[in-house]
């Protein structure tokens, strides 16, 4: 675990975990893996099972100064990502360094004054108030999505992606639901005692099966931009947020609060998705358009932009 930051080109700070979500690393680590092509990358992860889970990609780990005040002669890369659900004071840390900052957010949660503001939900709890030389990119177009998928010819399953964690017992009444339909579930998470899928095998399952449930983060999206039909669930009042916002542009089915939809309701959104074709095109069309997944490559430009202006304020001397 390294204690210097002196040769990295961008650092990445993130949290995740069972409490926080783990949409928040998934993403920096699908954007680092593709800075990491031509620039030394490095991660700040604030929690033990966020470490874990980034050591487990392969990337370096930086051990932050033991202080929620990062103060002292810690220095960090000329350009830092935050990634953080709550404020945090490490973003204070990083203007006083002089680097320049890219924070990423959910639904206008954990507003910071950065330099640049990428948000790439479809909809916002609290819109963005205006700070001067801020520049903001919102919309699902930057939201950091998997590679899209190919669909093949389609098969009798539901691919069912509730996230980890106590959310993750849930797909095991859904699959009891689904089974008396004739349908076979495959779960991101594991039933019955199997391992989770690898991400080969959830790929393939997006390709195949006849729709998707999912619940209403990261993975959403992902499913959206590869044109699977999605019948969406909410945890919370968030994610509700973002299930009806699909819903109403035509993008998804929303079923609403997972913990509030009956056996019933399930039957008759899976009916919907098995017999209303006209139903499936739609929702495939208009997922796709509005998550089109090329929200890597447009904020993949927007970092290498901002770490060209931090050589440029290097370089420049005033007459």
């Amino acid at each position: 675990m390294r204690t210097s930051t002196n040769t990295a080109d961008i650092g990445f700070v993130v949290d995740a975990g069972p409490g926080l979500g783990y949409g928040h690393v998934v993403r920096c680590v699908r954007l680092a893996s593709a800075l990491s092509r031509r620039h030394e990358v490095l991660f700040y992860p604030l929690s033990v099972p966020c470490r874990e889970f980034i050591q487990s990609f392969g990337f370096e780990i930086v051990a932050l100064p033991n202080s929620q005040k990062y103060a002292g002669d810690w220095s960090f890369p000329p350009l830092v990502i935050t990634d953080l659900r709550e404020a945090h004071g490490i973003t204070a840390a990083i203007h006083r360094n002089g680097s320049r900052h890219i924070s990423i957010h959910d639904l206008g949660l954990a507003q910071c004054h950065s330099d640049v503001v990428i948000d790439g939900s479809i909809t916002t709890l609290f819109p963005y108030s205006e700070n001067k030389g801020q520049e903001l990119f919102l919309g699902p177009q930057y939201m950091i999505t998997r590679d899209a998928v190919r669909r093949h010819e389609r098969e009798d399953t539901v691919l069912v992606t509730l996230g980890g964690g106590s959310t993750a017992r849930s797909a095991v009444s859904l699959s009891d639901t689904l089974s008396r339909l004739g349908l076979h579930v495959i779960s991101t998470e594991g039933l019955f005692g199997s391992t989770a899928l690898s991400d080969t095998e959830f790929a393939d399952a997006m390709s195949r099966c006849r729709f998707a449930i999912s619940g209403s983060g990261v993975t959403l999206y992902d499913l959206l931009a590869s044109g699977v039909p999605t019948i969406a669930v909410a945890f919370d009042l968030f994610q509700l947020r973002t299930a009806e916002a699909f819903h109403r542009m035509g993008a998804v089915m929303c079923a609403g609060l997972l913990e509030r939809l009956s056996p019933a309701g399930l039957v008759q959104c899976c009916r919907e998705m098995l017999e209303n074709q006209f139903l499936v095109q739609r929702v495939t069309q208009a997922g796709q358009m509005l998550v089109d997944g090329k929200g890597l490559s447009r904020v993949v430009e927007i970092v290498r932009r901002q770490l060209w202006l931090t050589s440029q304020e290097k370089t420049f001397t005033p007459c």
